[in-house]
């Protein structure tokens, strides 16, 4: 019973039309449409008029780019959420003078702080024009870029980058999907750097803004200046996009690495290091974090209201504790420059002692990266790793804690003035030794204290995997089995028989044969002579 194409209708066999609508039955050709829903013969089909679904043209977003977007949605709802945190918790004629207050011009001003967290630079640039009345009138240009990381806020916006991938990862693996191989964890890294720094650079773009610092001071020969404040775009979109792609690659691709790194001894060390050294640094990281929290809260005098900066700048503030209690040197300059300070632990001048309690979060570090090393029977090669792999991430977090800025004015004669100086820094010498040192304590010698007084033996190496045995070798047809020949006086051809083919048959030794001496006419040598063709 055939189908009407058009209708819908059945018909009875056999039937070159259709009973309900007079169409014909055949199926039309390929790329022939029949719009007409006007029917004939037995009046309307049951069926209803039919539609024709024309095809979408409009191409839609794969899943990749969707993943992308959605994975990224908090991270930016973090920076904008400080932004606004920072507007409103400023409050006071001072705050709005400076445009840090409740408003557009202040939530810009924060949020271009909230940006530096990707370590971009803030610039500003200052035009003025001063009047007959002052003794250098004319046009002014006065640029200056401050460089800092707000650590607080890269830190939550690469938490939960790294949340939201993992959720995603639940659920692909919850729909039943593989894992992403090599290709595909690269091409979606691709897809959320781009986005990610595509965000970013819109965010820098709403957080740059103008503004009036005092308008004329009165008559017509006055002072007048105006501020360009902002973020330099090309660095903020640059750092952005590359922290996502490098997260997601991590996360993404952590099967096809490991699989990588089963093949490549060191490869296989160093991400073992980072397990562990990872753990410790982000546990010292919220340590800090509370510390310098609490200190800042009860006393102005180890971190001055004006030289502590905003909330975020907290885990900053507990690195330099850090910094201080390794045993670096921290380098800084008073107003203007004019008074240049250093201090350490060991040389703490007009400091007070109290600050030999910084020393306390490092030294627990160590003993916690110690155990960490002891517990997961590392061995003494990727000890060494880890040994150097702390370092270098305790010296790049305390280094990074540096401020400084590049200032330059115009004046209106043409003459330009440069001046560079820093607010926050460190001597790097002393930074990357104290860092080697307490890497060398934490990851070599507590864990070998603990591997005499547990009595735990632990190689120098991990030992190298036994060779995988020989296949063996299946006989070729047609070729003719090998057959020792028995010498006289010896029992073996039963040895032969023993043995299968392919393995070896451990056998006991037999007496040999007792020897039979030759009659008076005998040859002594028959057996070992050919015999004679008959």
């Amino acid at each position: 019973m055939p189908i009407c194409p058009s209708c819908g209708a059945a018909s009875a066999d056999p039937a070159a039309t259709c009973a309900n609508c007079g169409r014909p039955l055949s199926a039309p050709a390929i790329g022939d449409v029949i719009e007409g829903t006007a029917s004939t013969g037995a009046g309307p089909s049951p069926w209803g008029a039919g539609q024709v679904h024309h095809t979408r043209e409009t191409p839609l977003l794969s899943r990749g780019w969707l993943t992308a977007g959605r994975v990224l949605i908090a991270p930016t709802a973090l920076l904008v959420l400080a932004a606004v945190i920072g507007a409103a918790s400023q409050d006071g004629s001072d705050a709005s003078a400076a445009g840090l207050g409740w408003s557009a011009k202040g939530f810009q001003t924060w949020l271009t702080l909230a940006l530096s967290a990707f370590g971009a630079p803030l610039t500003s640039r200052v035009h003025s024009t001063a009047g007959s009345t002052f003794a250098d009138s004319g046009d002014s240009v006065s640029t200056s870029t401050t460089h800092l990381v707000m650590y607080l806020v890269a830190f939550g916006w690469l938490l939960l980058l790294w949340a939201g991938l993992h959720l995603a990862g639940r659920a692909r693996r919850r729909a039943g999907a593989v894992e992403p191989a090599a290709p595909a964890a690269a091409l979606q890294a691709l897809r959320t750097g781009a986005l990610s720094g595509a965000v970013a650079l819109l965010l820098g773009w709403i957080a740059g803004h103008e503004t009036d610092l005092g308008g004329a001071l009165g008559g017509d020969d006055d002072l007048s200046m105006t501020m360009q404040s902002g973020t330099s775009l090309l660095p903020l979109t640059v750092s952005a996009a590359l922290a996502a792609a490098v997260l997601v690659l991590a996360v993404d691709g952590a099967a096809a690495l490991r699989a990588e790194a089963a093949r490549r001894g060191w490869l296989g060390s160093l991400l073992l290091a980072w397990q562990h050294a990872s753990r410790v640094i982000g546990g010292l990281l919220v340590l800090l974090t509370a510390v310098a929290l609490v200190v800042r809260l009860s006393s102005d005098t180890v971190f001055p209201e004006d030289g502590s900066g905003p909330l975020g700048m907290v885990t900053n503030d507990g690195l330099q504790l850090y910094g201080i209690g390794s045993g670096a040197s921290a380098l800084g300059t008073g107003t203007f420059g004019i008074h240049p300070s250093a201090f350490s632990l060991f040389d703490l001048g007009e400091h007070s002692s109290g600050w030999w309690f910084a020393a306390l979060p490092v030294l627990a570090a160590a003993l916690a990266l110690g155990w960490s090393a002891h517990r997961g029977r590392l061995f003494h090669r990727d000890r060494a790793v880890l040994a150097g792999l702390y370092a270098v991430l305790t010296a790049a977090l305390l280094l990074g804690t540096s401020m400084w800025y590049d200032s330059s004015r115009t004046s209106p004669s043409g003459k330009e003035l440069t001046n560079t100086m820093d607010l926050a820094g460190w001597s790097v010498v002393s930074v990357l030794l104290s860092a080697l040192c307490w890497g060398v304590f934490g990851a070599l010698v507590v864990p070998a204290v603990l591997d005499a007084l547990r009595r735990t033996r632990v190689p120098l190496a991990p030992p190298r995997p036994a060779a995988p045995p020989l296949p063996a070798v299946p006989p070729q047809p047609g070729a003719l089995p090998l057959v020792q020949p028995v010498l006289p006086g010896r029992a073996g051809a039963d040895l032969l028989e023993k043995a299968p083919y392919g393995s070896v048959e451990l056998v006991v030794d037999e007496p040999p044969a007792p020897a039979v001496a030759p009659g008076k006419d005998e040859d002594p040598h028959a057996a070992f002579r050919r015999p004679a063709a008959d």
